[in-house]
């Protein structure tokens, strides 16, 4: 990689924001010179906590990049609004990564889509899962044929937490675990709050590995959900499971469900997250739970076998952090600095982001019409024939 260092600005510094912002500030590449914040007291915690002095701390994102030498901005504000944002900053020649979702409506991945095209910025959807030693594995297997045809491949984000569902404004405080805002405060909604009424909106974390191990992208989904009302946090507007039929445009079926509001039993070493693919020569299934192992079927003996796929992602030489998600969280780091640098791809670019985006909003769209099928739109461009 080249001698030169990415000037990285950071948006939204929660917690999240510092982490990943963290990860940034210790890459050789990069030096994160300026953070953002409607929140005051959250953006002199992230300078302290990044060696970013109050000079470049800023509550109004426009006055940060008209007053930073940026070559680069990490998203870390709460989803929803984040596009906005990161296509503000591509129009003005920075390029962008953001967090997970890429968007909440379709009109949102046209504009992502549209300004990239427009302004020749790079964009990355900071999706780390894809990049667990399992799925590469998977997708290596894929990519020599030895599942054959894939025809179905599954998985599941089933993950209660006590989730932050308001926040104060002025101070950064997080309201956790009451979906009832306390009385005498001036206190927000979170994204959770506003989002999770449809939790399969959330869905690049399963979406995004099983897509990068069969190919293709979603062409049609159907989705069905539980009332909108949860049965387990008190008071909450919002389903606690979705589950979404979809089907692709390399001719596989996939089953994919979300759910954030009703506790769920762990799986091995994965904790939330579930996976599973079938092919007509092999069957590779994660392990179902705490007590389970990974497992491969294959067809020519008929035989189930224990095996022992890694978690964690491989390393990344020189520039492994040791990263969280079992080091999946450094990969993406990596792969946006050098795409910079160098030029060089990006694997969840735009049109990979917003293909595991637009499924998850007509999914949500479709749960809420009681199951209707929808298509979904082609982002990438085509030559004309």
């Amino acid at each position: 990689m080249a001698a030169k260092k990415v000037r990285m600005g950071i948006i939204g510094t929660g917690k999240r924001g510092i982490y990943v912002g963290g990860l940034y500030a210790k890459h050789p590449h990069c030096e994160v010179i300026a953070l953002c914040d409607t929140i005051r007291p959250n953006v002199e915690k992230a300078g302290a906590a990044l060696g970013v002095s109050s000079g470049h701390c800023y509550t109004d994102f426009e006055e940060m990049l008209r007053q930073e030498p940026l070559d680069a901005v990490l998203i870390a504000a709460p989803p929803d609004i984040q596009v906005g944002i990161a296509c503000y900053a591509m129009e003005k020649g920075i390029h962008v990564t953001t967090e997970v979702p890429a968007a909440y409506t379709i009109d949102q991945c046209w504009d992502l889509v549209k300004t990239v095209q427009r302004s020749g910025a790079k964009y990355q959807l900071s999706e780390q899962t894809r990049f667990w030693g399992f799925i590469q594995e998977w997708r290596r297997m894929a990519d020599l044929g030895q599942f054959g045809h894939i025809l179905f491949a599954e998985g599941e984000y089933l993950h209660y937490a006590e989730w932050d569902y308001f926040f104060d404004p002025v101070t950064g405080e997080k309201i956790v675990g009451s979906a009832t805002p306390p009385e005498g405060r001036a206190v927000q909604p979170t994204w959770r709050n506003k989002r999770f009424y449809n939790p399969i909106y959330y869905l690049p974390h399963t979406l995004s590995p099983l897509l990068s191990v069969t190919g293709g992208r979603v062409t049609k989904v159907s989705c069905m959900g539980t009332r909108p009302q949860s049965y387990y946090v008190d008071n909450y507007s919002g389903r606690d499971m979705e589950i979404a039929l979809m089907h692709t445009s390399t001719d596989t079926v996939l089953r994919v469900a979300a759910g954030f509001t009703s506790p769920h039993g762990e799986r091995k070493d994965t904790a939330c997250h579930w996976y599973q693919v079938k092919g007509t020569l092999q069957t590779a299934e994660w392990a179902r739970s705490t007590e389970d192992h990974p497992k491969l079927w294959t067809a020519a003996d008929n035989q189930w076998r224990n095996m022992d796929w890694p978690l964690s992602a491989a390393k990344i030489d020189e520039t492994d952090e040791g990263s969280s998600h079992g080091n999946a969280d450094a990969w993406p780091v990596h792969n946006f600095l050098q795409a910079i640098l160098e030029d060089a791809p990006i694997e969840m670019d735009v049109y990979a982001a917003v293909e595991t985006a637009a499924p998850a909003i007509l999914a949500a769209e479709s749960s809420n019409q009681g199951g209707i099928l929808l298509q979904v739109p082609d982002f990438r461009p085509h030559k004309e024939a």
